[in-house]
This record gives structure tokens, C-alpha cells and sequence, in this order.
């Protein structure tokens, strides 16, 4: 079983994907990378909102033992996001800006965090769940670079400028659909792969649909 941490961890990777996957566009290698990323931020304004597929595969490298699940995302601006994981066990996420409330069914139980908290607590979760808003500031501490360039994608590396830290991620974007295909974290422990298929845009969501409402006989603890 996916510890807590690690389902975090996994869970906000996947937020990466919905707050950039709007945004990408072709360009060229040679172009400055602050160039790529303004445009990036300004492309993003015209998506309101984004539903996608995905699945997603942990591995544990000292084991090679791999969990694999799969599941569907609903983000809808500013902080509105829905993770719906369906396989191997259902299990939910509900942000509505304030809070994270994770929901598991077969355990009768949800917790609520503080979402401020959350992304506070870790400066990796904060590059990513902010990268296109603060990829000015956050250039400060992380090496944002356009890793490789071929006829069908792009990949960008993102890694710390601390050598202390360990890890980095890669981000694949189509040329052809502009979308995020898939990313990849590394930390040297562990690897987490994540593909986004089936986009659909503007869909005009409700806020309802990123508020959790708890069943009867569901248990809700408040951390």
C-alpha cells in the first residue's frame, strides 16, 4: 500500500500536470527558456478549466516493486481540483482552495488538512503545484531547462539548486496537442510516472464538484 507521504507526494506531481498542461506551445530549442515559460504563463489564461485521464506507476528502485493505479483529475481556477483514483482502490482528493479532504472509501474515513499547510510544508510540493504562476521565483532555487527536443515532443528537466537535494523531474509536452503527455520524479529512492490522456477542456465545472460531502457513518478527522 502507497503510504500517506507518498500518495501526497504522487497526488501534487499529478496537480503539476493540470496547472501546465494548458499551456505548452511549439517552440524552438534555441529559444531563451524565460522566453518559453512567459508564454507558457500567458497561454495559460485561456483555459478555465481541464479534465484528464491519467494513470500513474511507483517504483521503488532498491526493489524494483512497482504500485500502478489510475484514476481521473478535475482542476478548475484558481485552486478548485478533484484526483480521482478508481484502480486499484477507490480513494478521493477534494481541494477547494482551503482545505484537501482525502476520502477512502473502504476505510469509512476522511481527513482534512489545511491545503496552505500542505504545500507549506514542502518546497518540491510548492514548485510544483505553483510552477507556471511563480516560475520566476521559484527560478531562484530550482534549474528549469528544455531537456530534449524531438519531432513529436518536448522534455523539460526540473531539479534543485541545493546539491543537497536530491531529485529532479521531466516533463514531456506534445507538440502537436500542446498537452502534457507524461512526467517523470526521481529521487534516487523511488521513481513516479505519470501519462494524462483523453483532455477535455472549458467544461464549465461547478465548485460543487470540489467540496466533499461525507456519507453517513463516515468518519471525518480534522488534522
Amino acid at each position: 500500500m502507497i503510504t500517506k507521504i507518498l500518495f501526497k507526494l504522487s497526488s501534487v506531481i499529478c496537480l503539476l500536470l493540470i496547472s501546465i498542461s494548458v499551456a505548452f506551445c511549439a517552440q524552438s530549442q534555441k529559444q531563451d527558456i524565460d522566453a518559453i515559460l512567459s508564454k507558457l504563463e500567458k497561454q495559460d489564461s485561456s483555459v478555465k478549466d481541464l479534465q484528464a485521464d491519467y494513470t500513474q506507476t511507483l517504483t521503488y528502485l532498491s526493489t524494483n516493486e512497482q504500485f500502478s493505479s489510475e484514476g481521473v483529475f478535475k482542476h478548475k481556477k484558481q485552486n478548485f481540483i478533484y484526483l480521482g483514483q478508481i484502480k486499484p482502490t477507490k480513494q478521493y482528493s477534494y481541494i477547494d482552495g482551503k482545505h484537501i479532504t482525502t476520502y477512502v472509501p473502504d476505510n469509512r474515513q476522511a481527513i482534512v488538512e489545511k491545503w496552505k499547510d500542505v504545500i507549506n510544508s514542502d518546497m518540491l510540493l510548492t514548485s510544483v503545484f505553483k510552477f507556471i504562476q511563480n516560475w520566476k521565483t521559484l527560478k531562484k532555487d530550482y534549474i528549469i531547462e528544455l531537456k530534449e527536443e524531438t519531432k513529436v515532443d518536448y522534455s523539460f528537466l526540473i531539479k534543485p539548486l541545493n546539491q543537497k537535494e536530491k531529485w529532479n523531474m521531466t516533463i514531456t509536452v506534445s507538440k502537436s496537442s500542446s498537452l502534457i503527455t507524461k512526467t517523470s520524479f526521481d529521487n534516487g529512492n523511488f521513481t513516479v510516472d505519470v501519462k494524462l490522456t483523453n483532455y477535455k477542456l472549458n467544461n464549465n465545472f461547478s465548485n460543487d464538484i470540489f467540496k466533499f460531502t461525507a456519507p453517513k457513518n463516515v468518519d471525518v478527522i480534522e488534522l
